[in-house]
């Protein structure tokens, strides 16, 4: 990335001056929908598919789209894993669309070109439109780019992670009802690991599986720690300097030595999660709430008979309170550079295309498809009608839905979902870095620190390291530009949000 980035910045100038050039002989803004005409207006847009196959020109969704917003889509769409080369490709050719999705909208070459002037700012026109006025303000927040919002946010829920577990796991181990606090959550664990919940007769379960990235829970936050930064004696501070980190390394050591934490965990990858979730060798895993849907949670039982999926919302932490990590609440935004959008009028004409997209309708008809067609809704249930039309012709286009809204396929564990994130979004804790946006030099030492405390967590909890070989990591992170990094976030705080 930082190859191509050398490569595009100076591009950033020449499409500027021609963006520049092309608005300054637009005529007249209008008001916002005021340029609406009978003939459909032609956007070209980018955006991301990861289905096997693109989707087709004659979508019906797209079609559907069109049909509903007076529009005429002309979509490039890109596999999501070539997503951010072609994106890089696209800025230093200066052949953009007038619509392009930036999945990182904090990457060095979208924070120069924002700086720049090479993309609209949008925020003086959202008070115009019925749903782009209503977008969350928090999240908007969380998009700006040294206090400026260049585009509309594809959202989701900030508070969206929790706990999956199987009840019958629970069952089987004598445990009468889920764990609330954080010693219930340790007897569960190392029920499933020595009680033998799946009833094989073998000693061959954990309690979790974790990675070498220690990524696939929010435990931190459940001895009190940060979510990522914290804003602490009027500084910004990373979880792993507190106190309560210290406090969460020492449960995790205790799993480690105890065996109810996976043996192999400093060198397994992600994906192992999964693989023993699905195996049924883990009875409990963390996940966005929105993965109910998947067959690995409400159709577990199909593969692993008896299987009884549910969810915890939150556990009540050592400190007394139920916190749990609040995302940025939006993953990628659409972003419009001036050197395709080159008036006033042509933008208001696209921020109005994209109030209809943001539209409750609308949503649901990207994630769901044309009712009747793809789905059939009944009481508040959705349910699919042919998979595999489905498969075909609504997932290949889902990146185009402003927002994940979740979907009632009338099963027990959609309805736990739903009250779950009403309960879960009073108990979110903010990463205080979220829309702050550090110098290239900062992000170099942020970026090749991270293998130091990497590093230091695993030794910690194998035993390799104690307290006070910890503490000389965390001296080592500061001295390498940890505390540098220290400074500008604490500066870019106090500037932006506090």
């Amino acid at each position: 990335m930082r190859k191509e980035s050398k490569r595009i910045v100076p591009m950033v100038s020449i499409l500027l001056i021609a963006a520049l050039t092309g608005c300054s002989g637009g005529s007249k803004p209008s008001e916002a929908g005021s340029t609406e005409s009978a003939a459909p207006f032609r956007i070209k847009m980018m955006s991301q598919f990861e289905s096997a196959e693109p989707p087709t020109a004659d979508n019906p969704i797209v079609k559907y789209i069109e049909q509903q917003t007076n529009t005429k889509l002309d979509i490039t769409w890109v596999l999501n894993s070539n997503y951010t080369d072609k994106l890089n490709v696209s800025m230093a050719s200066g052949d953009l669309p007038q619509a392009m999705l930036v999945v990182n909208p904090q990457d060095t070459v979208i924070v120069s070109a924002a700086q720049s002037g090479f993309f609209w700012d949008v925020e003086p026109y959202l008070k115009d439109y019925p749903n782009l006025s209503k977008l969350d303000k928090d999240t908007l927040n969380n998009t700006r780019i040294n206090g400026k919002i260049y585009g509309l946010y594809r959202g989701r829920y900030p508070e969206r992670i929790v706990m999956f577990y199987r009840k019958d796991w629970l069952d089987k181990a004598g445990i009468k009802e889920p764990p609330k606090t954080v010693d219930d959550y340790y007897h569960v664990l190392k029920a499933f690991t020595s009680n033998d919940p799946d009833k094989n007769g073998k000693q061959d379960t954990w309690g979790i599986t974790e990675n070498k990235d220690l990524s696939t829970y929010t435990f931190p936050l459940l001895f009190g720690a940060p979510n990522g930064w914290g804003y602490i004696n009027n500084q910004a501070i990373p979880d792993f300097m507190t106190k309560e980190y210290m406090d969460y390394l020492k449960f995790m050591k205790k799993l480690y030595d105890e065996k109810i934490l996976n043996q192999d965990f400093a060198t397994v990858p992600g994906a192992k999660v999964s693989e023993d979730w699905i195996n049924g060798k883990i009875g409990i895993r963390g996940n966005i709430v929105e993965a109910y849907r998947g067959e690995t949670f409400v159709g577990l039982g199909k593969t692993l008979p008896g299987a009884d999926v549910h969810i915890i919302p939150a556990l009540v932490s050592t400190n007394g309170q139920k916190r749990v990590a609040k995302g940025s609440g939006y993953l990628g935004m659409y972003m419009f550079p001036k050197s395709s959008v080159k008036t006033e009028a042509e933008l208001k004409r696209i921020l109005s295309f994209f109030d209809k997209m943001v539209d409750d309708k609308m949503v649901k008809s990207v994630i769901l498809g044309v009712d009747g067609v793809h789905y059939k809704e009944e009481n508040g249930v959705q349910k699919i009608l042919d998979d595999t039309k489905y498969n075909k012709e609504v997932v290949p286009v889902q990146h185009l839905a402003m927002r994940m809204d979740l979907i009632n396929n009338g099963t027990p564990l959609a309805k736990e979902a739903a009250e779950t994130l009403k309960e879960i979004k009073q108990y979110g804790v903010a990463d205080v870095s979220h829309g702050l946006i550090l110098s290239d030099d900062s992000k170099k030492k942020l970026s090749t620190n991270k293998k130091i405390i990497d590093d230091a967590k695993i030794k910690f909890i194998m035993g390799v390291i104690d307290e006070g070989g910890w503490n000389k990591e965390l001296e080592k992170w500061k001295q390498s530009g940890g505390a540098d990094v220290i400074k500008e976030y604490t500066e870019l705080y106090n500037k932006y949000k506090k």
